[in-house]
């Protein structure tokens, strides 16, 4: 963590009650967080900033390069990039797991960049189905 305050202090940023509170929140999450998950942790620890605040936060940490932002399934969700992986959602009861796969894709990518021209910085997969507890 302390390389991610570093990088807020060397942008220009400051080191707000409510942004140390959200990067603590996504770095102690395995994976993604909602705008609204993010809310509801920040009202337990009896921070309660309005709706804006926490919408220029993540706006901030997003674009500073801290967070990332994913769209999946339609709701935007939040984390802090620690590793490169995919993602499992269940249809069923929305469970969010993060995946790794190993080398194949990385040759994939290298192929489509060389085929179509294309300097690709960064991809995001999916897969969509039913855990465990909904297949059940």
């Amino acid at each position: 963590m302390i390389n991610i305050y570093g990088k807020i202090r060397s942008s220009g940023g400051r080191l707000t009650k409510v942004r140390k509170s959200i990067i603590e929140m996504l770095t102690g999450k395995s994976c993604c967080m909602t705008k609204q998950d993010i809310i509801e942790k920040l009202q337990r620890k009896n921070i309660t900033p309005n709706r804006t605040t926490i919408y220029r936060e993540l706006l901030f940490l997003v674009k500073s390069g801290i967070v990332q932002k994913n769209n999946i399934a339609g709701s935007e969700y939040y984390e802090i990039p620690q590793d490169h992986h995919h993602h499992l959602v269940c249809l069923g009861c929305n469970l969010i797991e993060k995946i790794k796969i190993c080398g194949h894709l990385k040759k994939q990518e290298k192929k489509i960049a060389e085929k179509n021209k294309f300097d690709i910085i960064n991809h995001s997969l999916e897969f969509y189905g039913y855990c465990r507890k909904c297949r059940a």
